[in-house]
């Protein structure tokens, strides 16, 4: 295996599992905490991972394809998407004019992946442009579940929204005017009362800018 990336909390590995390039995710012990909470919260975790991404698969959503599921040594080992993150898409763009609509179509497929993943009970957590991956056949694949739970709240929603608004704007802040695009098809995809999530998220996101008023 060949390290790709380290998180907070995780290794992604490069590896081939029955002749097919796979990734490898393996969480690992932070020794600042207790050992049983460490144990407890690196099972559930992998755990919740593997349910998130299997539940939004079965929703219609592209998520990788795991392979092998390993609760004893906390390990994934998942499909390797080929195609590149929407972040590197829109930093390779830099500005381009969007002249046969193929950015708006991206950015609103983003929301409309967004709307189904909440209707289907998915909390993502940890939202951003380098967590969706764009294939060469414009197949949008959602990735990193690492900090998914399930049932979330409205207040959840509209934090996962926030957080990839913060990521969005900070990234790509010639882009900055069209994160409305993404929340319109976040609503044109989202099954329940799509009004109370929008209105919370726009809550979260004027506490946000108060607290960076405030420093």
């Amino acid at each position: 295996m060949e390290l790709y990336k380290q998180g907070a909390e995780s290794k992604i590995f490069t590896t081939t599992f029955s002749d097919r390039k796979a990734i490898v995710k393996e969480r690992f012990s932070r020794q600042y905490r207790n050992k049983a909470l460490d144990l407890s919260i690196r099972k559930e975790r992998t755990k919740a991972e593997a349910k998130a991404i299997l539940k939004c698969k079965q929703g219609g959503i592209a998520t990788p394809v795991i392979y092998s599921l390993d609760l004893k040594n906390y390990i994934i080992i998942m499909e390797h998407i080929n195609g590149q993150t929407v972040n590197d898409y829109l930093t390779n763009m830099n500005g381009t004019l969007d002249n046969n609509g193929k950015l708006t179509k991206l950015l609103t497929n983003i929301g409309a992946i967004i709307g189904k993943m909440h209707s289907l009970g998915v909390f993502h957590g940890d939202l951003t442009t380098s967590n969706v991956i764009l294939k060469e056949d414009d197949t949008l694949v959602l990735i990193d579940f690492g900090l998914s739970h399930f049932n979330p709240s409205i207040e959840d929603k509209a934090v996962d929204l926030y957080v990839l608004e913060r990521a969005f704007v900070s990234t790509h802040s010639y882009l900055s005017d069209l994160f409305s695009v993404i929340i319109d098809g976040y609503k044109s995809s989202y099954e329940l009362d799509v009004q109370a999530v929008v209105n919370q998220y726009l809550n979260v996101r004027s506490r946000g800018r108060k607290r960076q008023m405030i420093g």
